[in-house]
């Protein structure tokens, strides 16, 4: 099992260089006009995605310009509509995001190497870089379908004709093949919103909520590899919360959720390979008492159906890693949940985190044919107030954890299975 470092680390190092992006089309700003019209009352705050929308845009264009120019607190409502984004969404403020409308993530952007490259470059020639654009995030594969032949994700800063410049070097394969001939595949990262500060350097403050809308990740169109590294869905790990209410996460190829001060709440996950929730955030960013989270009156079916040994973190519908945990479950429903329903346990690995500790897993209805927990990481250290108890299990891989409970004290797993 593979430990994976927090979305917001890449957040913090990836885009550090980047103070403002161009904008393609740079008339959009011209709606600021209107934003800025004031009276002696009020100011406005409602907004709809397609007042931003000017003459050729696209669907993410005109959603990105929305998320630029609002005012902090904005609520931005979606025509009830199908929007294909084919970038990742980057917010930058606190927005509420409203429904209903269906965001269908575009089929994959597939890139060839049309010269070799070798470790430490920072300069790739594709065969075409049209529909790629700065801050675009990627992944190379040596044609494997697992994680293992894939390299760490990368960022573009520059693009020049058909030459892309990357934040960091080339670095090996998962599987420790260093060979990049010309031909190898580049795959463009798209998540449907990642929250970030405006100060890359600093974690993001900013509470963003959505409600009512509906995430395709259109995963049969997205299978040239699987690896947890892309195509989150929300990527949120911010000192305020983030707020998930009456959602739909469907087809997702990769992770689904992933942050930590999370309210996720009557919401649905339902055919997607990895995992519904990843919960991960530095401690060195943030204090212990600031990042729990809520998941309530959820439906959890068909989640994380590639096993982890080829996507690389899809062992449980809920995961953990950097200070992972930290969360109350309760009243959900878990159906078919591939290998198990919660993740690995295990402490501290780093000073970037305290473990999978503080966790209240009760009260949810549970039907799979996996277990109730993946597996337990026996390392120095120890779990903290990991309660999975009073759980309603119709059907579940029964296990003994009686050898993990003595190594982990802080561990209680006490329900009735199979009633």
């Amino acid at each position: 099992m593979m430990f994976k470092l927090p979305g917001i680390v890449m957040a913090v190092f990836g885009i550090m260089i980047f103070g403002s992006c161009k904008k393609k089309m740079d008339d959009v700003y011209i709606v600021q006009k209107d934003i800025e019209k004031r009276d002696t009352v009020q100011v406005k705050t409602v907004f709809n995605v397609e007042e931003f929308r000017r003459q050729g845009m696209t669907d993410y264009e005109a959603i990105q310009a929305a998320c630029d120019l609002v005012p902090e607190n904005s609520t931005l409502i979606f025509e009830n509509k199908t929007y294909n984004i084919d970038h990742t969404v980057f917010v930058e403020k606190s927005i509420h995001f409203r429904g209903p409308a269906t965001l269908r993530r575009t089929s994959q952007d597939v890139y060839h190497l049309a010269s070799p490259a070798v470790i430490g470059d920072r300069q790739l020639v594709l065969n075409t870089t049209e529909g790629l654009k700065v801050r675009d995030y990627f992944i190379m594969t040596n044609g494997k379908m697992d994680y293992t032949g894939t390299t760490q994700i990368n960022l573009i800063t520059a693009i020049d004709g058909n030459v892309i410049t990357t934040h960091y070097p080339v670095g090996k394969f998962v599987d420790g093949s260093d060979a990049f001939p010309a031909g190898t595949l580049l795959l463009k990262d798209v998540r449907f919103f990642w929250i970030l500060n405006k100060n890359p350097s600093l974690l993001p403050t900013q509470s963003c909520s959505f409600i009512n809308l509906t995430f395709d990740g259109n995963r049969s169109s997205n299978q040239y590899t699987y690896s947890w590294l892309l195509h989150y869905g929300i990527e949120a790990a911010s000192r305020d919360k983030t707020i998930i209410d009456s959602c739909t996460f469907m087809n997702s190829p990769g992770e689904t959720v992933l942050g930590h001060n999370l309210y996720i709440s009557n919401s649905t996950f339902k055919d997607i390979n990895g995992s519904a929730i990843h919960t991960s955030i530095d401690r060195l960013q943030i204090n212990e008492d600031e990042i729990h989270s809520e998941f309530v009156n959820n439906y959890f079916e068909n989640t994380n159906e590639i096993p982890t040994t080829i996507e690389g973190h899809s062992e449980g519908c809920i995961t953990h890693s950097n200070s992972g945990g930290y969360y109350t479950a309760e009243n959900n429903t878990f159906i078919n949940v591939g290998l198990s329903v919660i993740g690995l346990l295990y402490p501290s690995v780093s000073v970037n985190d305290w473990g999978t500790s503080d966790i209240l897993f009760t009260n949810n209805n549970i039907r799979t044919p996996g277990r109730m927990v993946f597996g337990f990481g026996f390392l120095p250290g120890k779990l903290d107030n990991v309660n999975i108890v009073d759980n309603k299990i119709y059907e579940l891989n029964p296990r003994d954890w009686s050898e993990a409970m003595e190594y982990y004290p802080g561990v209680i797993i006490e329900n009735q299975v199979n009633r």
